[in-house]
């Protein structure tokens, strides 16, 4: 369908510029990775505008626990009450934007509701710089005002619980959106109460004979009747208080007494060491505690060790932050790091055997593999992690040497 706008020059005078065709979908789904405000947030929510941080292009959406990716959607985004969105991209001349891709986004909703993690999605967040990515997020939150790393693990712990209750948010992208796709969406936002489906037509419009253009988004697929079922359904991620880890080994407890023995070892050592602080989490349906460590550095305290409850049945978990770890002088450097990833491996852990690249992971460790003594050792190596971070406090921690440190 062709149709125009009028853009006003500085001037005053008025310039017709026709709608275009993207040259291919990658054009637009570039456009959408380097703006992603053009997701119309306003539209979307004009009481509250949906504001958007990029996670990850081409996500993968594991079909097992610990897989690899099997699919992988275009966009995964979040919005500031940490809501997971899908956002997948086609053009209109693709016949699959009418019925397959539909079917695709469904899947990628039901495994990575599933399969994901909170660890996971924050990995690929802060990539090879957790710092700069922590501050980010702070600033992209407005909670300067707070200690970073607590808005970060409540942030991300949020997300967790989105997740895990199915509040997720589905976006198809196109440069026109078909009216058998907008009779979909239409119908799949109304009948799905605590997903919101939804689609964006982000139209592109040329000046003839110049470079100048614009991109007009606009919002198909919320009718009023959806609007009111989301309203009776709306998230809500975190708990006015904090856990304690009291309530998350009560939690745990559920899963048996040998995750609980565990559990308690976690929270004796806890207790009893110099330089851990216990901060709990805000997340509804993921009781958890993050441990983190005095490293004696300007920006002090690393988390180092989160512990996950049973939410409604699941595996209790132990993360154990390696990424995190592995970028903390002295361990930045390969002799450390190396020494670290052997002392881990060789407590003969499946989940950790289990990764490929153990240095730019979070794995979460089903607290079941931590028995027969496993979890003591595990916490003395984070013993001696500690002493040598603190030992080399005065060391300079920069990019530089960040990338450096995770090419071996």
């Amino acid at each position: 369908m062709s149709d125009s706008i009028f853009l006003v020059g500085d001037d005053g005078s008025v310039t017709e510029a026709p709608s275009s065709v993207y040259n291919a979908e990658a054009e637009l789904q570039e456009l959408l990775a380097g703006n992603v405000q053009l997701l119309p947030g306003a539209q979307i929510n004009r009481d509250n505008p949906r504001r958007w941080l990029l996670i990850k292009r081409e996500a993968g959406v594991p079909n097992r626990e610990a897989g690899g990716g099997w699919w992988s959607v275009d966009h995964l985004v979040v919005d500031q009450d940490a809501v997971p969105t899908f956002v997948e991209v086609k053009r209109a001349s693709d016949t699959r934007a009418r019925r397959e891709v539909v079917a695709q986004m469904l899947d990628y909703a039901a495994n990575g509701s599933v399969f994901w993690t909170p660890g996971q999605l924050r990995s690929w967040f802060e990539g090879d710089d957790p710092e700069g990515a922590m501050e980010r997020l702070v600033r992209w939150l407005d909670s300067l005002e707070e200690e970073p790393e607590t808005v970060a693990d409540d942030f991300w712990q949020a997300v967790g619980t989105n997740l895990t209750e199915g509040h997720i948010r589905l976006v198809f992208v196109a440069d026109e959106i078909p009216s058998s796709l907008q009779r979909l969406v239409e119908f799949l936002n109304e009948q799905m109460p605590r997903v919101e489906v939804l689609a964006v037509e982000i139209r592109q419009y040329r000046a003839a004979g110049g470079n100048s253009g614009a991109l007009v988004p606009r919002l198909v697929g919320q009718t009023s009747r959806a609007q009111a079922v989301k309203e009776r359904t709306a998230p809500t991620a975190r708990r006015s208080t904090r856990w304690t880890i009291d309530q998350v080994i009560e939690s745990v407890a559920q899963a048996g007494e040998d995750s609980a023995a565990v559990a308690g070892a976690i929270r004796d050592w806890a207790a009893a060491h110099p330089y851990i602080r216990v901060i709990g989490g805000t997340g509804l349906s993921y009781p958890s505690v993050t441990m983190s460590a005095d490293s004696g550095r300007r920006t002090r305290f690393r988390g180092v060790l989160s512990l996950y409850g049973s939410p409604q049945g699941g595996s209790p978990m132990l993360e154990i932050r390696v990424k995190r770890m592995c970028r903390t002088p002295p361990y930045n450097r390969n002799e450390a790091r190396a020494r670290l990833i052997a002392d881990l491996l060789a407590l003969g852990i499946p989940r950790l055997e289990a990764e490929d690249n153990l240095t730019d992971k979070r794995p979460n460790i089903p607290l079941s593999e931590l028995t027969s003594g496993r979890i003591r050792h595990l916490l003395s190596i984070v013993d001696r992690w500690i002493d040598d971070v603190r030992a080399h406090a005065t060391e300079p921690e920069n990019a530089h040497e960040t990338q450096e440190g995770t090419g071996g």
